[in-house]
This record gives structure tokens, C-alpha cells and sequence, in this order.
């Protein structure tokens, strides 16, 4: 009978969202085909230190450039739309860089232009596919929860596990494939959504005069705000981020100095988290049935806590790759819980804008976290910074638990819809 059930499941998703999902994919593998070989075409161009630390800057400043506007243009237009040309403008501009490879004329100008498309693109099409879900899987809880964990096991296998080391795989023969492949990858994405077919997929209309781009961007704002349990998440997901991205911005020096890795022992720690990613995301449907939203998120959250205090406490590389590990499963798992209450919660209509304003909330913790970890692995050492970053989560934890706990979760749809 449980086998019936799970069939049962997997049909309700229906083949649209199977092509969200391969989509999905295959953009994701691109991304971190890209996210992998820009920097290495940028130490080939110049040495300087700066010269990387510009090409990162330039592909992660979209997010808080264009995120809200992007949230705007998801809600106004066919979501399938815009992801199909967020996938046709990043396969041009990597035929153009190409093509600069080809003919020796690209620099590091060129280099930064093109990260900082790249990424207006991912900001379009990650909004866009994260709201068009509902729009593909029915809002049931059970099946939002599968899809999104789907998704996000999409999402890590391709920027984190497969891209990456295909890309740079590739960058070793001749720096121009990888930049080729990546920009097929993005055609072959754009193509499989748009053979997605719309017929029956909701969309607002309505007669009233459309409002200003900046109206509706407050209106999300206010959306967000406005709820508690949202205003929460967000909050949680924004202090959360401070954490893991001083945890990664650190963890190339504590691979070298703490657990004495060679160079490829740190990519090894990095896919050690791809599969715990993996995992996580595709049993985050199944544990958020079996303990309920607000175990998930709180225990996620304090696990998480503890896996980086004890990276902060160890020197053994094995207790450090399951501690990424288990890092990986569990922020994975919280991504898609907090992306189904989300999607319960929100309206079909203002699901981009809302979507939008929390992830730049949440993209703010990334600077705050990165600078903390440079700090305390300064002035004291880079274990310190990760011990005081597992105690930190852990009491985030502890302060958001009445608003997070499964009572106050289970109630929030139906308080949104009053």
C-alpha cells in the first residue's frame, strides 16, 4: 500500500513538471560549468588577486542589482517565457566569449561583463522556476514538498557536483570547450521548457490598471513583511546564509591549514556537501511528512550548528567530509521546506515578488558572513570562526523556535488566505 502511494505521488507531478525538472538540470550543470572556469580564464588572464575577487563579485552583484525587478517580470509574464530567455541570453554570451577565446581577444573586462550577464540570467531563471512550480505540481503540501526537494537535488548536482569538475575537466584540454558545452547546455534548457505545454497552468489577469514596477515591488516587500511566518523565514534563511557562506569562504584555508589537504582534497570536501545536498533534497518531502515543517527546519538548523562547531573543534579530514556532509543534507532539506511553506502561503500572482524580496534578504547574510569569517580567522584562527558559527545557529535555533515549531506552521496557510 506505501509503494501504491509513492506511485501515486510521482504521477501527480505529470510530465510538465518532469520538464521543469531536466531543465532545471542541465541549466544547473551549465552554471556550475561556468561558475567553475570563469575564475580559471581570469587567473590565465592576470594573476592578480583582484582580478578573481572581481569576476565572483561580478556574478553574485545581480542578486541584489535585479532580484526585485526580476521578481516583477516573473509575475507580469508566462514564467516558461522568461525562463527560456533567460537561457537564450546566457547561451549568447557564452558563443560571444567564445568566440573571444577563439580569436585571442578576451580580457579581463570582457571576462567581468560577461560573469555579470551570466548572472542576471541565473537571477531570471532561478525566480522563474522556483515560482513556476505551483503552476506545474498541484499545491498539495506533499507534492510541492517533492517537487521542491526534486528541484534542489537538480540544483546541487549540477552547480556543485557535475559542473563543476566537468568544467574544469574540460578547461585542462582547451579552455574554449567548457565555454562551448556550457553554452549548449543552455540551449538544450531553453528548448526542453519550451516544449513545456500551457494549457491549464494558472495565471493571474485581471482588468484593473497595471500598477508601477516600484508598487509592485513594495507590495512584495509588504507581502514578506507583513507575514510573520515569512518575515521569520527569511530572517532564519538570511542568518543562516552568514554562517555558510563564512563557512565556505574559510574552508579552502582550513582544508590547507587545519587538515592539511592537497588541493584536490578541497574539492572533495566541496562534493562531500553535493551529496549530502543530494540527500537531503530528496528526502526533505518525506521528513517534513513523517516530523512536520517546523522539526525539520529547527532541527535542520541546529544540526547544521553542530556539524560546523565540530569543524571548528577537529582536525581529521574524515570527520570534516561527513561534517560537510551532513551540512549539506540538512540546509538542503530546510531550502525546500521553507520553499513549500512558501509557496502554501503566498498567492500564485505574487509568488515572484515575494520570492524575490526574500532571497535578497537572505543574499545580504552572504558579505556579513564572509567578512566575519576573514575577521575571526585573522585575529584569532580559522577554527574559531567556524566554532563561533556553530553556536550562533544553534542559538538562532533556540530564538526562533515558538514562531518555527510545528503548531505555529501548520496553521500559517490558512491565516494567509484570511
Amino acid at each position: 500500500m506505501p509503494r501504491k502511494e509513492s506511485d501515486d505521488a510521482k504521477v501527480r507531478l505529470g510530465s510538465r513538471f518532469h520538464r521543469l525538472f531536466g531543465a532545471t538540470l542541465v541549466s544547473a550543470i551549465g552554471t556550475g560549468m561556468h561558475a567553475a572556469v570563469l575564475p580559471l580564464l581570469a587567473l590565465q588572464i592576470s594573476s592578480s588577486p583582484m582580478a578573481l575577487s572581481l569576476v565572483v563579485v561580478a556574478a553574485e552583484i545581480p542578486w541584489v542589482l535585479v532580484s526585485l525587478h526580476a521578481g516583477v517580470v516573473v509575475d507580469r509574464l508566462d514564467r516558461r517565457r522568461v525562463m527560456v530567455w533567460a537561457d537564450l541570453g546566457r547561451f549568447a554570451v557564452l558563443v560571444a566569449l567564445a568566440v573571444l577565446i577563439l580569436t585571442a581577444q578576451v580580457n579581463l573586462v570582457w571576462l567581468v561583463l560577461a560573469a555579470f550577464l551570466l548572472g542576471i540570467g541565473q537571477v531570471f531563471f532561478d525566480v522563474a522556476a522556483q515560482s513556476a512550480i505551483p503552476d506545474f505540481v498541484s499545491r498539495d503540501p506533499r507534492n510541492l514538498a517533492t517537487a521542491n526537494g526534486r528541484i534542489a537535488a537538480a540544483e546541487s548536482n549540477g552547480e556543485d557536483f557535475v559542473g563543476p569538475p566537468l568544467g574544469a575537466a574540460l578547461f585542462g584540454v582547451w579552455n574554449f570547450l567548457p565555454f562551448a558545452g556550457n553554452a549548449l547546455s543552455f540551449a538544450a534548457s531553453g528548448l526542453v521548457i519550451l516544449s513545456i505545454r500551457t494549457d491549464g497552468t494558472p495565471k493571474a489577469t485581471s482588468d484593473a490598471p497595471r500598477k508601477s514596477v516600484r508598487s509592485e515591488i513594495v507590495e512584495g516587500i509588504r507581502w514578506l513583511f507583513g507575514n510573520r511566518i515569512l518575515r521569520a523565514l527569511a530572517t532564519v534563511s538570511c542568518l543562516g546564509n552568514v554562517v555558510a557562506t563564512a563557512q565556505f569562504a574559510m574552508l579552502a584555508l582550513l582544508a590547507k591549514e587545519v587538515l592539511e589537504l592537497p588541493d584536490f582534497g578541497f574539492g572533495l570536501l566541496l562534493m562531500a556537501t553535493a551529496v549530502g545536498a543530494t540527500v537531503g533534497g530528496l528526502a526533505a518531502a518525506a521528513a517534513r511528512k513523517r516530523f512536520g515543517s517546523g522539526t525539520v527546519l529547527l532541527t535542520g538548523k541546529t544540526g547544521v550548528g553542530a556539524a560546523v562547531l565540530v569543524l571548528g573543534l577537529v582536525d581529521n579530514a574524515w570527520v570534516a567530509a561527513a561534517m560537510m556532509m551532513v551540512t549539506g543534507a540538512l540546509m538542503t532539506a530546510e531550502k525546500v521546506v521553507v520553499s513549500t511553506l512558501r509557496q502554501q502561503i503566498v498567492p500564485p500572482e505574487l509568488l515572484g515578488k515575494v520570492l524575490s524580496s526574500s532571497r535578497l534578504v537572505v543574499m545580504t547574510g552572504g558579505p556579513v558572513g564572509a567578512l566575519l569569517g576573514g575577521v575571526l580567522a585573522s585575529v584569532f584562527t580559522v577554527q574559531v570562526s567556524y566554532a563561533a558559527g556553530g553556536v550562533f545557529l544553534i542559538l538562532v535555533a533556540l530564538v526562533f523556535s515558538p514562531v518555527l515549531n510545528n503548531r505555529a506552521l501548520v496553521s500559517a496557510p490558512d491565516e494567509a488566505a484570511e
